[in-house]
């Protein structure tokens, strides 16, 4: 059985929408982290567990504490869809692979983070956040729409 790989301006396209979905997810977020917007979570408990946990600021990395997680989340989210409309743009070349590559090294990247934040949610907190695999959801989302993009030669020409 072979994978479906998505035409290149339509993963590209792909990419983008889930890239603003996410990006409204972790604004939101943000947002939340700095006391601007109500956090809420519906009938499902655990945000508030998972949003005092001290991973939902900076990672729980001392000297980053004052940024909520979120929002690095947010800055990724921004700048792939950045590239995303680059790639639009700038239909061939150098800079619209290297557009592509750096795409795909962020996701992978990502989807590391949010495997790791997930675990802490499973096994550390113990707590769920809907919003947060939500945003997990996406980026795997995207992960998987950058690997499966046609990699063909007109590929790097038409996105």
């Amino acid at each position: 059985m072979t994978a479906v790989r998505p035409e290149p301006r339509i993963a590209n396209r792909i990419v983008f929408i889930l890239s603003l979905l996410g990006g409204a997810i972790a604004l939101y977020l943000t947002l939340a982290h700095m006391n601007y917007l109500a956090l809420t979570c519906g009938e499902i408990p655990g945000c508030a567990e998972v949003a005092a946990h001290p991973s939902a600021r900076g990672f729980g990395i001392r000297g980053l504490e004052y940024i909520p997680t979120a929002a690095f989340g947010l800055a990724m989210y921004a700048l792939m869809a950045a590239l995303s409309f680059y790639r639009a743009i700038v239909t061939e070349g150098t800079l619209h692979k290297l557009a592509r590559t750096i795409q795909r090294l962020m996701a992978t990247i990502a989807v590391g983070v949010f495997a790791y934040l997930t675990y802490l949610e499973a096994y550390v907190i113990r707590a769920w956040c809907q919003w947060c695999v939500a945003t997990s959801v996406v980026t795997v989302l995207l992960f998987l729409t950058l690997m499966l993009e046609r990699s063909s030669p007109r590929s790097d020409s038409i996105s």
